[in-house]
């Protein structure tokens, strides 16, 4: 993923490159954060990268980035508030329904921008969305941003990918601290040290950016690896690299990404935790 000429924190950089497997991105994303510009920044950014035509996207250069960074291309879509409640209108999500359907314009892929979507989407809106988010035609993203995005009905959050934007050290060192010894536990040839450093998801509260974390440093190895820099923890990174490959990185951060989806869903923790001490396992073992 090309990040270069965008202004984007490193951090920042490391979350939205988390997001690119096998040089595509989730139909479903929802970016959360407290700065809008920031979050609207990064919508535009992965509209860009949904329909840019070169090998390095978004390259900012192509016809279709050009129309992307303007707003002005046929097959993104940015949902309009409507009324005096300022939100997004059923009509308009119908219109959006089926024009989902419908064969992108200009580009390979069409992109719907859904802003401010916990403040502008009811149950009601969220629910008309559900089906088309569970079983979405090919290439075509959905994109939300916003600032809390638990305030999103559960089956709408468990089928989108989420990103939380923050500042360069916005971790408090606790969740840092927990998410290098997952890390460590991963490294280690002995099965308990990493079912071990699981126990700290039991913290519900907390489990989440540990995760989001463990993917960054996950993210560094795999930089390291591609011939880049580490953003977060340059040690880790470099361990990292040493002892797996680009496919196995990439694996245990598919199975990072997808413990999070299933905290959203209140599964239980020592199952989870069981689950992905097994899986870890599995991708890190095998030859």
């Amino acid at each position: 993923m090309n990040t270069s000429g965008f202004d984007f924190d490193s951090r920042t950089v490391s979350v939205l490159s988390s997001l690119e497997t096998n040089g595509r991105i989730p139909h479903a994303i929802i970016i959360e954060g407290s700065d809008r510009e920031k979050t609207l920044a990064a919508a535009k950014f992965l509209s860009m990268y949904a329909v840019c035509t070169s090998e390095q996207k978004p390259c900012a250069v192509c016809n279709q980035c050009h129309k992307a960074m303007n707003a002005a291309h046929a097959d993104i879509y940015y949902a309009q508030p409507e009324g005096k409640s300022g939100g997004y209108s059923i009509k308009q999500l119908r219109k959006i329904i089926d024009d989902a359907y419908i064969k992108p314009n200009e580009a390979d892929a069409k992109v719907y921008i859904l802003a401010d979507a916990e403040n502008r989407l009811s149950a009601v809106q969220q629910n008309a969305l559900l089906k088309l988010i569970e079983e979405p035609p090919k290439n075509v993203v959905f994109i939300f941003t916003c600032e809390n995005s638990r305030n999103f009905l559960i089956t709408i959050r468990s089928r989108c990918t989420v990103i939380r934007l923050r500042n360069e050290h916005s971790f408090d060192e606790d969740v840092c601290s927990f998410a290098r010894k997952i890390i460590e536990g991963m490294l280690s040839s002995k099965e308990y040290d990493l079912l071990k450093s699981l126990t700290v998801l039991s913290k519900k509260d907390k489990a989440d950016d540990v995760l989001s974390v463990v993917t960054l440093i996950l993210r560094d190895g795999l930089m390291l690896l591609s011939g880049g820099k580490p953003k977060t923890d340059a040690e880790l990174g470099r361990q990292l690299s040493l002892s797996f490959n680009k496919r196995k990185i990439m694996e245990l951060i598919e199975v990072t990404e997808s413990s999070k989806t299933k905290i959203a869903q209140y599964i239980n923790i020592n199952l989870l935790t069981t689950w992905l001490c097994g899986e870890y396992r599995r991708i890190t073992w095998q030859r």
